[in-house]
């Protein structure tokens, strides 16, 4: 199975679903090649190796800065990468992130492509050319709008993913069904079973309909200015506390969902027992909904990269499948999230 999805800025992007069936080897054989991973995976996949000249890096929310980044340019320039040359992404959101952040600076631009190796960032972190680092405690504060050239998520490399972060994905996942995709939430429902013990077939589903939500929302607004909000969904608040509280992304984010399920009751356009549908969704998959958020979160809520004045794009629900995006103060959320 293979997808495509294009934006202005970008003719195409080729999405695959198996390593064999992809590029990748034609490009190894005919093009310099830089190979931007992490330890564990080369440790868990040492064929990676084989495959073009390695570029190693802390994958942690720490390591996210302009320093890897910088020292990535100074191994590309040691390895004579050039403009003619290739650089592919190996790992998780964090890698994809940053390479396809150094690939677009890197001598005004070098092609790239991006082999997601977790499910968070097979079915959300490496599509739709979002690049960058982050900046103190503000995430993703730096960074470009790029496309790989190929996007290759083959779901054997999830057999090893840990227990947690596996379950990191299932939440920017869930988050597909919730702003609109009913074959998602369909499956969600009626396969927990089948989700958790990682049922090759099911996962396939979840991940191909997870793809094609996000390549139709990107091909709409590439550059983020309107309906490509609705993806903030839990994002908001869950960034703040995903770096607070040192946990990863996606069980942040559902702490983020459950927290504007709750402000969207509180505002009268979501009805409760929708609400509480939402709630037992997330706990059905054993999710820690709880959120509290203090004087730290409301400091980083304030610095939000939305935020336009003293207003954030905040997406509500006012329904399953059916999200809003409205501006809100920071002081609104903040109160109604306590």
């Amino acid at each position: 199975m293979q997808l495509t999805y294009s934006t202005e800025k970008h003719s195409k992007t080729s999405i695959f679903f198996s390593i064999d069936d992809s590029p990748v080897s034609e490009i190894f054989h005919e093009r310099k090649t830089a190979i931007i991973s992490s330890q564990n995976i080369i440790n868990t996949y040492p064929e990676i190796l084989q495959w073009g000249k390695t570029i190693v890096i802390d994958d942690t929310e720490p390591h996210k800065n302009l320093a890897t980044i910088e020292k990535i340019i100074a191994e590309l320039l040691e390895l004579g990468i050039d403009r003619n040359s290739y650089i592919i992404g190996i790992g998780g959101g964090i890698v994809c992130d940053i390479t396809g952040f150094v690939s677009h600076i890197y001598m005004r631009g070098v092609r790239f492509g991006l082999v997601p190796t977790t499910l968070l960032a097979m079915t959300d972190a490496s599509i739709g050319g979002k690049n960058g680092v982050n900046f103190n405690e503000n995430k993703n504060f730096i960074g470009s709008f790029d496309n790989p050239d190929f996007i290759i998520a083959d779901s054997k490399f999830l057999h090893t993913l840990p227990e947690k972060q596996y379950l990191s994905g299932l939440g920017e996942i869930i988050k597909y069904a919730l702003i609109g995709n009913s074959n998602i939430l369909n499956i969600l429902e009626t396969n927990p079973d089948n989700i958790l013990n990682r049922n090759s077939e099911t996962i396939q589903k979840l991940v191909s309909e997870s793809v094609l939500t996000k390549i139709k929302i990107v091909e709409e607004d590439p550059d983020d200015k309107s309906i490509r909000h609705i993806l903030n969904f839990g994002h908001t608040i869950g960034h703040s506390i995903e770096l607070l509280e040192d946990i990863p992304h996606g069980l942040a984010v559902v702490k983020g969902m459950n927290a504007a399920t709750d402000i969207s009751v509180k505002l009268g356009i979501l009805a409760t027992d929708k609400a509480q549908q939402i709630k037992q969704l997330l706990t059905s998959f054993g999710y820690d909904i709880s959120y509290k958020l203090g004087e730290n979160h409301i400091r980083l809520l304030s610095n939000d990269k939305k935020k336009e004045d003293s207003n954030i794009r905040f997406v509500l629900l006012e329904d399953i499948g059916k999200p809003q995006i409205r501006k809100m103060p920071v002081q609104q959320i903040i109160d109604l999230a306590r």
